[in-house]
């Protein structure tokens, strides 16, 4: 996060970044504060991982949050409707419109699924597809 701080600092002139999204696998307290400190003024941080739900894990100091007028802003699924979303997703993939399979990177057999994570975790795969063939 210090990194990617000091970059977006580096190039706005001091600023920092428009927004800050906040994808890590569990949300912890040190990363939405590292996230807010990275937004400029005005920036939102929009957090779409999930965090232990007996914990507070948003400790912010208030002022810089009224000064700045900063914000936080949940995102689950990219806060879509998946009933409207997805038939239109389908359409557009079918018309040609989307273009999904040049986002493959490799195709597994459900007998390859433990190659495909190995291949994951190594770097080799970015979008690997599991193809299950009914027949």
């Amino acid at each position: 996060m210090e990194e990617a701080d000091a970059f977006a600092k580096s190039i706005t002139d001091g600023q920092g970044a428009d927004k800050a999204i906040v994808t890590v696998g569990v949300v912890t307290s040190d990363v939405v504060t590292n996230a807010f400190n990275a937004i400029r003024k005005g920036g939102t941080v929009v957090v779409t991982g999930l965090a232990d739900p007996t914990k507070n894990t948003i400790e912010l100091p208030g002022a810089l949050l009224t000064l700045f007028e900063k914000r936080i802003q949940g995102s689950l699924f990219g806060s879509g409707d998946p009933f409207h979303d997805i038939p239109r997703m389908v359409e557009l993939y079918q018309s040609g419109d989307l273009k999904l399979d040049e986002l493959i990177t490799s195709t597994y057999t459900l007998d390859q699924v433990n190659q495909g994570y190995q291949d994951l975790l190594d770097g080799k795969n970015i979008r690997g597809v599991i193809v299950h063939d009914s027949a």
